[in-house]
């Protein structure tokens, strides 16, 4: 008996593998958190948060103002006893003459200035001409001198019974204020010369009713430099507003602190001492329109700072003074706290207040003033609130292969040793930095476990697993890098204390099963 049967394929053997793939690994420590420009480590590894931001400057234009009236100058012909006839270009007057700034009119005290450049501003020039003809005027200031050689002078031409008013740019002009030997102060010379029109084709016929008048002075005057003595004057600055770029480096919507250093410095570029009462230090939230006064024992309180020094034989080589005052004892937490962009301040400043600097060597610069800084190091204990950092890192994808995947899952693991909070979302981008994936969105990451002194005791781990799709498999695949976003908050809503060697180790993991067939 013979048996005939169809010869079938016996299956072929095949076997799963489970294969853990590294995609990412990362470490975040607190310079990836915060600029390194705000912390310094301390030598017991705890963190200090440092500010140094310029509250105020005090400008130059109110320690030493020139006088805007230079003179007042009148020139009647009474003392005539008859008419006078005079040829196109004849003398009426000429004079060469020194005269004084008067600063005790404009309200400065023992001032005695040898030199001042002027920065910007104009001399405005007029003249009455009350005669019966056109008369030529000539005006200089014989120390006033612009690029070593360029006097200050002026020609105009003034018809019968006209007045003339013109400004003169004198913005770069030195003013010699010794007077024209060289051995006064306060004094500037000038000249003045007044003609019967060259131009004309006529006699001028003067009598003795008519009469010449001269009003010279400054407007808008900024003062660039000047040297000599400031004397013994109370000068006020303020209120004024400045900005205030505290949080400049960071992100950040709160911020509290429970000890911390503050210190007033005060940089004194001016060559005179002065004592400095603040009146009155306001910060302000002009988005939310929230403020703060700055209170304590050394508010009203007069400091002390000394005078700068210069040095060489340039301009503006100056040896400034840092004059440095502990402001710990005051409420500048309340100030922090409601988040300002800005600071209002009114001070006074009294200069030379002993009375002893009988000498000339005070000076100013414009662009030297005297600098107000805010000194502020947090040694712990701060309240982060909402603090946003991001960073983009390598990713490990581009060598996977998902041919044989018959499943699999990505899972991020966030071990946190922060005394902080994070919301984290976690993007896969491309070469060209465009998103292709979401791993994480708005996903809570705890704090480290705090300990009674709110330092972290234990670190407490997060774990976000995703199941691998076809579009997450393209996703690994197609990355280049991993971008992460976080919002962060002090755990626990409480002032925590940060050391150096808390970090939060971030890694994502692909956990893969392979279909392996013989």
């Amino acid at each position: 008996m013979v048996f005939i049967a169809c010869q079938k394929e016996r299956p072929k053997p095949s076997w799963q593998l489970d294969l853990l793939a590294p995609l990412l690994v990362d470490t975040v420590s607190i310079t990836d958190v915060i600029s390194g420009r705000l912390i310094t480590v301390n030598p017991d590894h705890s963190v200090s948060f440092y500010f140094d931001e310029l509250l105020y400057e005090v400008n130059a234009d109110s320690l030493v103002k020139l006088p805007d009236t230079l003179f007042h100058w009148g020139y009647g012909l009474e003392w005539m006893p008859f008419d006078i006839q005079l040829a196109p270009g004849g003398l009426i007057i000429e004079e060469t003459f020194d005269w004084p700034l008067d600063f005790d009119a404009a309200g400065m005290e023992g001032v005695a200035l040898e030199s001042v450049v002027i920065r910007s501003g104009v001399i405005n020039f007029e003249l009455f001409n009350q005669s019966a003809g056109s008369i030529l005027s000539e005006f200089g200031i014989n120390t006033a001198i612009r690029n070593e050689t360029d006097t200050f002078f002026i020609s105009e031409t003034i018809s019968s019974g006209q007045i003339i008013k013109k400004a003169y740019d004198v913005a770069g002009y030195r003013l010699g204020l010794t007077g024209i030997e060289g051995d006064t102060i306060n004094m500037l010379n000038y000249f003045l010369g007044l003609y019967a029109d060259p131009s004309i084709l006529y006699t001028l016929v003067l009598t003795p009713v008519d009469s010449f008048s001269v009003n010279v002075y400054f407007e808008d005057l900024i003062i660039d430099y000047a040297k000599g003595n400031f004397g013994t004057n109370t000068l006020s600055f303020g209120p004024e507003v400045s900005d205030f770029n505290l949080f400049e480096d960071l992100s950040i919507s709160g911020f509290s602190m429970q000890d911390a250093t503050v210190l007033l410095r005060i940089q004194n570029n001016y060559g005179v001492d002065g004592l400095i009462s603040l009146l009155e230090i306001m910060s302000v939230n002009s988005t939310t329109g929230e403020y703060a006064l700055l209170e304590g024992d050394m508010m009203d309180s007069n400091l002390y700072v000394e005078a700068a020094t210069q040095y060489g034989d340039g301009l503006q080589m100056v040896q400034p003074t840092e004059n440095i005052f502990d402001f710990s004892n005051t409420n500048f937490n309340d100030l922090v706290k409601i988040m300002p962009d800005q600071v209002s301040y009114t001070i006074q400043m009294l200069t030379n207040p002993s009375g002893d600097s009988i000498g000339r060597d005070h000076f100013l610069y414009y662009e030297e003033p005297i600098r107000v800084f805010m000194e502020i190091e947090v040694s712990q204990g701060i309240l982060i609130q909402d603090l946003f950092t991001e960073n983009t890192i390598g990713w490990n994808g581009e060598g996977v292969s998902f041919d044989n995947v018959e499943s699999g899952t990505l899972t991020v693991v966030l071990d946190n040793g922060f005394p902080l909070s994070f919301d984290a979302n976690i993007y896969l981008e491309d070469e060209d930095h465009i998103i292709l994936d979401t791993l994480v969105y708005q996903d809570f990451v705890s704090g480290g476990l705090l300990d009674n002194e709110f330092k972290v005791s234990q670190s407490v781990e997060s774990k976000i697993q995703l199941t691998l799709t076809p579009d997450l498999k393209e996703s690994v695949v197609n990355a280049r890098f991993a971008r992460y976003e976080m919002l962060i908050n002090s755990a626990d809503n409480e002032h925590v204390k940060i050391f150096d060697n808390n970090i939060m180790a971030m890694k994502i993991i692909g956990d893969f099963t392979y279909i392996i067939e013989q």
